[in-house]
């Protein structure tokens, strides 16, 4: 009597096999739309004018707002969930965004909740066409990969050495800049975000009196430059 309900048995077993295989593919799916950024990348670039803009691309199933808020001056990205979401995106979205007191304070929300706070400083150095920005930096941007990994881009002009330090006392990258023999005029850096930590970018410029270093030696010359950092860029 068992051996006839044995094949009857088996056929129930993989049904339950299956239909609990598919509910589980059905959760996991579930958890990675939920889990999954709405938010995929961002970028903060200044260009060799001074201007700065913001790019960032969506999930396939998200839009986004950029709000300025000129009581508080600051600037809000939204993220959210749409129905309306496929026909709307698009592969690069591309905003320009102010300095304000030659600072820019950047909220990044998903579906209205803070995720993030973007930092920069820097001068308003806003040129007209054709001028020639005589600056040691040209244009730089910063770009948030996900899951902690930021890639950073920045070109200087001739005559410019670059060389990369880090500040542990402050959490800083430090990127210095000083007249001298170039060692490129583009370059390109990749930062890991330390868990628990901002990830903190300075430029330190390296500036000389004219007037007094005639006078001087080539050493003290170094060692008498004052230093100014400016861009300034922190993500936390």
């Amino acid at each position: 009597m068992i051996k006839r309900y044995l094949p009857f048995l088996m056929i129930v077993a993989t049904l339950i096999s299956s239909c609990s295989t598919e509910e589980n593919d059905m959760i996991n799916a579930d958890v990675e739309g939920v889990n999954e950024s709405l938010l995929q990348s961002h970028k903060i670039s200044r260009d060799a004018s001074g201007k700065y803009t913001i790019d960032y691309t969506l999930a396939k199933n998200a839009q986004a707002n950029l709000v300025k808020d000129d009581a508080t001056q600051t600037t809000n990205l939204h993220a959210f969930e749409s129905e309306n979401a496929l026909s709307y995106k698009t592969a690069s979205n591309i905003s320009d965004i102010e300095l304000q007191n030659n600072k820019i304070d950047l909220g990044v929300y998903e579906n209205g909740e803070q995720r993030n706070s973007i930092t920069v400083e820097d001068e308003n150095i806003i040129l007209a066409k054709g001028e020639i920005n005589a600056n040691f930096l040209q244009t730089y941007s910063v770009e948030y990969l996900g899951e902690g990994e930021f890639v950073l881009d920045f070109t200087v002009r001739q005559g410019v050495t670059v060389d990369f330090k880090y500040n542990p006392d402050e959490n800083i990258y430090e990127v210095h800049l000083k007249e001298g023999v170039s060692n490129g005029t583009s370059f390109t850096k990749l930062y890991k975000k330390a868990e628990h930590l901002p990830l903190k970018i300075d430029f330190v410029n390296y500036l000389i009196n004219e007037s007094s270093s005639l006078a001087m030696s080539k050493s003290l010359v170094s060692q008498s430059a004052q230093t100014k950092r400016v861009p300034r860029y922190a993500w936390e």
